[in-house]
């Protein structure tokens, strides 16, 4: 069974009945999606989940073009980028302009975000818990964000405040009343529906028809020993913070999306 027609398949059983979803589901056959399992969704090695491969090699993604971002050979998943370049298209038509400024970053990346963090001089003195905490206020631990993965997009700016007026305004309002009907989804909300985790980033866009079934992949492949045991600053934290739990799960989906416990 090809990736594309599982997402189709899980995208069903992960998202009932909301109306976005009817316009994400690509033309299938689904029989009874009731039938599936998180066995089932298991499609991705444990390396990949982890993000240890290289994008720019990997048969399934694709980069992203240079005039869409201001980055020099960045990656997508290609499923996910020619969704993103439709919503880029329909958002060039009402006059907005939609830049990446990240996209696929695989552990290599990820670690050297988290090093360069972890060495600052403000942590000077600091229990290693605690730095690792302070670190993911907005920064995945590496092994454990979903920029591994290459379903995920960051836009525009860095600054939260820059969506709340101007240009950053209207973008975000665009993207909120939009974003469904091209299958992505702000994951880190302001935390008002209760989830755990990351702070807000209204720049961080999720394609959720394959970011949804790779989450649900991750739980059943990925512990926290995983990340515990991987080589960088702070790694023995991630059980002692919950990382699964509180992070990698501490997202916001849309009405209606089923969400599997660990």
């Amino acid at each position: 069974m090809s990736r594309t027609v599982l997402a189709a398949f899980s995208l069903v059983f992960l998202w009932s009945c909301s109306e976005p979803a009817a316009q994400l589901i690509p033309e299938a056959h689904v029989a009874n999606p009731s039938t599936l399992d998180s066995v089932s969704l298991i499609t991705w090695s444990k390396a990949e989940l982890l993000g240890k491969f290289d994008p720019a090699t990997h048969p399934e993604f694709e980069r992203v073009p240079r005039t869409w971002t201001d980055k020099e050979n960045i990656h997508l998943r290609a499923e996910a980028l020619a969704a993103y370049g439709r919503m880029r298209q329909a958002a060039g038509s009402a006059d907005i302009t939609l830049v990446v400024r990240s996209a696929t970053r695989n552990f290599s990346y990820q670690k050297g975000i988290w090093e360069r963090k972890w060495q600052r001089p403000q942590y000077m003195g600091w229990q290693a818990i605690d730095k690792a905490r302070d670190i993911m206020t907005y920064s995945a631990m590496p092994g454990a964000s979903r920029h591994h993965w290459g379903t995920d997009v960051d836009l525009n700016s860095f600054e939260n405040d820059w969506f709340t007026s101007g240009e950053g305004e209207r973008i975000y309002s665009w993207l909120q009343q939009h974003a469904a009907e091209f299958g992505f989804h702000q994951v880190y909300d302001d935390k008002s529906t209760g989830r755990t985790g990351y702070e807000l980033e209204r720049w961080h866009w999720s394609y959720l028809p394959l970011a949804g079934p790779m989450l649900m992949a991750f739980n059943a492949t990925i512990s926290e020993e995983d990340l515990s045991q991987a080589n960088f600053s702070g790694s023995v934290s991630a059980d002692s913070l919950k990382v699964m739990d509180q992070f990698v799960n501490g997202v916001d989906l849309p009405p209606g999306y089923f969400k599997t416990e660990r």
